[in-house]
């Protein structure tokens, strides 16, 4: 199977330190991680990711992107591609491999590979 799980729930935001503080406080939820302009919140769960990518052009309309975890990055990718689909971003942090694909609606979809 391509897919192993949900990695997260990014929600895109176009003030990344509002809406921190507001999840934060409103919500009583704990910064898990954080990396610039992304952070993630603990839900008990898998978790809830936000992004100050909102005024992106790739996600100017996407306010959330679901992050599938899959085991290689390359493989998924290659895999993706010979399906037809074509990856709008990509990027690696110290932590993970990861690109966006858009569903037939111009949703995107993120896959990541953690590498650590």
């Amino acid at each position: 199977m391509l897919v192993q799980g949900v990695d997260m729930v990014m929600v895109m935001v176009s003030d990344f330190e509002r809406s921190l503080a507001w999840y934060q406080e409103k919500l009583e939820l704990p910064l898990r991680a954080r990396h610039g302009d992304f952070a993630y919140l603990d839900t008990g769960g898998a978790p809830l990711a936000l992004h100050g990518g909102a005024n992106s052009e790739a996600v100017s309309d996407a306010r959330t992107t679901p992050v599938l975890r899959v085991a290689d990055y390359a493989a998924a990718k290659a895999t993706l591609e010979e399906r037809g689909c074509a990856f709008v971003f990509e990027n690696t942090t110290p932590a993970a491999v990861f690109g966006t694909v858009l569903d037939p609606d111009g949703n995107p979809i993120q896959i990541l590979e953690r590498t650590s």
